[in-house]
């Protein structure tokens, strides 16, 4: 198994592969399930394959290749029957992927704009700038090192916190170190903290200073005691995360190797139904996402050089995939200032607004509406934006038409499509926008939309639930073959539990949930949910 080196003070750029390999014969769901008895190492295997691809295929919208990808040819009486002609490939297909772990690749650019912010919280003005960050983070996964005698490898450590600016030092820190970071919804209970604890297996918690008595209460009800660090003053004296990513005495973290599949990040989700379930996304799975993420078909990006510089609002929580991945490390890798917010705070977030240029807003649904309808919301307040991306849930195109009015200025308006599970698959095109639809695949993703009856591919149009294919798929369920298992269908497509549709240029819409929906029939491999 290919093994990668963590570097130590330069964190080196990525390096990327064109590689051709021959797909592998496996199938993808069966993989998953033989690697999550207990710590999940293995990727799925047609993904590993097309992460080393040459990218040589014609690029359209909708095709009639089969599963194989291989060239477009007439298709006999039964796959037409089977409807497998009906798989929606990207407009860029076989992007080569990069061959670098999770915080090198997220770094790799960050001694350019070294003297610029990187984070700045909203409430006290705390900030740091990026080479204070690669140091924090460092220095952090140094610390770390000390605390397991050395090797983290094959350890989790959790995260409990709001957004704030020493969030990706913790985070970054512990993917240095060869460690799985797990993060924590910060709205949980006690019992919620201890139940996330145990079912990680976490053997360090770093935990925000406010809610520390609520860690105390969790280990309480365990029965187990942990290293606590505290972000900021501790009631019991702990080491307090602040003073330690300025601490010139902690040696930065040790060169380790890992292994690509190795799970990188931990974050718990409900997936289609159910209690929520840990989710194993390897290093490479993380990585492939942002590379994704940040090609010219899909990102909106302007990466930081001289005076210019992105400016972004750091509300969304970073223990969600959508403040993680599009907030958090697409932000670093881009140079960009983030301004970080522990919950919203309407005063709070429209004065970020007025006292900095803001250039980029990540939206939900309910900030889209107040934005939108709010008479305190001037059009003043919008005119550094550029670009407005919104998910997590359908968009009301009436309120994005309503903002878009009222900043008097062209934004471009962007939607997307993800899961924790599959990280983001789903965007609007920079030269696309369409309000109402979720985007268009993103390179190297493949989707269906599958009769919710008989699991066969839909053409466009018809409603059925949404499957992918993507290089950014999570290993498996943590500890839970049988989740693992029921998410798959037989051709190891993921299955998202949305009821979709797509339309003849590619692009989709999510109309429903499936397991809001009274199913009276079904068969074998499609889910049925009441």
């Amino acid at each position: 198994m290919r093994t990668q080196t963590l570097p130590l003070l330069s964190l080196c750029g990525r390096v990327v592969s064109g590689r051709a390999v021959p797909a592998l014969q496996v199938h993808a769901h069966a993989a998953r399930v033989a690697a999550c008895p207990s710590t999940p190492l293995h990727a799925h295997a047609s993904t590993q394959a097309r992460s080393h691809a040459t990218p040589t295929a014609p690029t359209r919208s909708i095709t009639t290749k089969t599963k194989s990808r291989g060239p477009a040819s007439p298709m006999t009486e039964r796959e037409l029957d089977g409807g497998r002609e009906f798989i929606v490939e990207p407009d860029v297909q076989e992007l080569p992927m990069p061959n670098a772990l999770s915080p090198a690749f997220v770094l790799q650019d960050a001694a350019k704009w070294s003297h610029k912010t990187a984070m700045e919280c909203s409430m006290t003005g705390r900030g740091y700038t990026y080479g204070e960050l690669v140091d924090g983070a460092m220095r952090f996964g140094g610390a770390l090192q000390r605390l397991c005698g050395g090797d983290c490898r094959g350890k989790t450590v959790a995260i409990l916190a709001p957004n704030c600016p020493e969030y990706p030092m913790a985070f970054l820190g512990t993917m240095i170190t060869g460690a799985t970071v797990t993060p924590f919804n910060c709205t949980y209970t006690p019992s919620e903290i201890a139940h996330h604890l145990a079912d990680s297996g976490a053997e360090a918690l770093v935990v925000d200073a406010l809610l520390e008595p609520f860690a105390d209460a969790a280990l309480k009800l365990l029965q187990k005691e942990i290293p606590v660090i505290v972000n900021g003053p501790s009631k019991h004296q702990r080491p307090n995360l602040r003073e330690m990513v300025k601490d010139a005495n902690i040696p930065f973290a040790k060169q380790v190797e890992v292994s690509m599949e190795s799970t990188a990040t931990l974050p718990y989700s409900s997936g289609t139904t159910g209690k929520p379930k840990g989710v194993c996304i390897s290093h490479r799975a993380f990585v492939n996402s942002l590379t994704l993420f940040h090609h010219p078909t899909c990102g909106h990006f302007t990466t930081a050089e001289g005076d210019n510089q992105e400016v972004m609002v750091g509300l969304l929580p970073f223990f969600h995939i959508y403040g993680m991945m599009v907030i958090m490390a697409s932000g670093i890798m881009h140079g960009a200032k983030t301004i970080t917010m522990p919950q919203f705070d309407p005063k709070v977030f429209l004065g970020i607004l007025a006292k900095n240029k803001v250039t980029k807003l990540h939206l939900v649904p309910p900030l889209l509406n107040f934005l939108a309808t709010s008479p305190v919301v001037h059009p003043s307040l919008l005119s550094n934006i550029n670009t407005i991306l919104c998910g997590a849930a359908p968009v009301p195109t009436t309120s994005a038409t309503l903002l878009k009015e009222k900043a008097q200025r062209p934004i471009f308006f962007q939607e997307g499509f993800g899961m924790t599970e599959t990280l983001c698959t789903h965007i609007t095109p920079p030269d696309q926008e369409r309000l109402g639809w979720c985007g268009k695949l993103m390179p190297n993703v493949r989707g269906k939309v599958v009769d919710l009856d008989t699991g066969l591919p839909l053409p466009p149009g018809e409603k059925g639930e949404l499957c992918v294919d993507t290089p950014g798929m999570m290993s498996c369920y943590h500890n839970n073959p049988e989740a693992t298992r029921d998410s798959f269908d037989s051709d190891g497509w993921f299955k998202t539990g949305d009821v979709a549709i797509y339309d003849k240029d590619g692009f989709f819409s999510i109309v429903d949930r499936i397991k809001e929906l009274i199913k009276v029939k079904g068969t074998p491999g499609v889910p049925i949910r009441a």
